[in-house]
């Protein structure tokens, strides 16, 4: 069972009280009131041991059993009861048994309380020999006493509750805000970084043309021109028309491999998991190594170029364990996520000493050029004489469709 926990200050008011009840009571004891008898010895001890009670902490900070409250209120009504039982006097100091029932237990174990303690304080008050004529004029006071008691314990606790519950929605209110914050700043920057990715891919090709589709038509030209003119000539037309023919094959094969860079052939028709199986098992049967390919979650179709960066990066990660890793056999497990993809390849090689994340070369550099293009980061792991690890992350792609 849970049990509220009073805060500091309600914990030095009902010190405050019970002191100032315990004092009132012990001065009308000394005056000789309520029929005090000579139990000066034994009240005395008991006062004290009231005092050392009243000082003890409540409950613990943290303390969520009922067995500590309720030991303490236990105590608290013997301390009472034996005080009483010295002199009626002492019925005042054990009205302070009905605040600390509000303050220590739940509602429903507070009322529990509260009628312990009435009827320890009438049974008390009845074995003493006050008589029971007297308890009704003293009866009314304390029932009125314990209804105070609730009432002001209850208002405590609802301003309590209303201040934390204002506070709660303030603090999830400014959660909310940084956490929209940070998802539109999260979308802007994977926006970026793809746009970024688009214009330098759009750059790469450019230079591939000028450089490769450009330059082969424009010998092309040259060649047919020179062919023209060499018309009455037939060796020199047939060098001319077979440097045409021989620039055509070039040139054709150039734009064959930008659309190949665009989208590699084994993803054209297939899914990202079928491409990557059948490029491990080529892989496989060419350098006599075992490579097992396992795929986690539910595979969806991404993003163009998030699907040709983990193909990408697949290929480099393979090309990397048949240069240097004198492999046994090859992990690739390919994880669909919610809003991300991962793709780890792991080798049982020689490895090297390096840091996480440090593996170097130029390989893994454009690896990693590829992936900021698309939001991702890369993550290489690997001890001398234990393998190597290798983990590509790509946040949030967009879906396209269902391979």
């Amino acid at each position: 069972m849970g049990v509220t926990r009073a805060p500091a200050g309600d914990r030095s008011l009902f010190f405050v009280l019970g002191v100032a009840g315990l004092a009132a009571s012990t001065v009308f004891y000394l005056a000789g009131g309520a029929g005090a008898t000579d139990g000066t010895p034994v009240v005395v001890p008991l006062v004290a041991v009231a005092l050392v009670w009243l000082a003890l902490p409540v409950r613990l900070p943290g303390d969520r059993h009922w067995a500590r409250p309720a030991a303490y209120y236990a105590g608290l009504l013997i301390i009472a009861t034996l005080l009483v039982l010295q002199s009626p006097a002492f019925f005042g100091f054990s009205w302070i048994g009905y605040p600390y029932a509000f303050a220590l237990f739940e509602a429903r174990w507070s009322l529990a309380a509260v009628t312990a303690n009435a009827i320890v304080q009438y049974a008390t008050l009845l074995s003493v020999g006050v008589p029971s004529d007297a308890l009704v004029h003293v009866l009314p006071v304390g029932a009125f006493a314990p209804v105070v008691a609730a009432g002001w314990v209850t208002a405590a606790e609802q301003r309590r509750t209303r201040r934390a519950n204002a506070e709660l929605a303030e603090a999830n209110r400014r959660l909310e805000i940084s956490l929209a914050e940070n998802a539109g700043l999260q979308e802007l920057l994977v926006a970026q970084a793809r746009q970024a990715g688009r214009l330098d891919e759009r750059g790469r090709l450019a230079r591939d043309i000028h450089d490769t589709l450009a330059q082969g038509l424009t010998g092309i030209i040259t060649h047919a021109r020179a062919a023209g003119r060499a018309a009455d000539d037939p060796a020199q037309w047939r060098l001319h028309v077979d440097r045409i023919e021989s620039l055509a094959a070039d040139s054709l094969n150039e734009a064959r491999r930008s659309v190949q860079a665009l989208r590699p052939g084994p993803l054209t028709g297939s899914s990202l998991p079928e491409a990557l199986t059948g490029m491990a098992g080529r892989w496989s049967a060419s350098h006599t190594v075992p490579v097992t390919v396992e795929v986690t979650g539910e595979p969806v179709r991404k993003a163009t170029e998030v699907e040709i960066t983990l193909f990408r990066a697949a290929q480099e990660a393979l090309t990397n364990v048949a240069r240097h890793a004198r492999a046994s056999r090859v992990g690739l497990t390919l994880s669909y996520l919610d809003g991300t993809v991962l793709l780890d390849v792991r080798d049982d090689g020689i490895g090297f000493d390096a840091p996480p994340g440090s593996g170097s070369g130029f390989g893994l550099e454009a690896m990693r050029q590829r992936l900021r293009a698309v939001g991702g980061t890369l993550v290489v792991e690997s001890t001398a004489g234990e393998g190597t690890a290798l983990s590509v992350t790509v946040p949030d792609p967009s879906v396209e469709g269902r391979p």
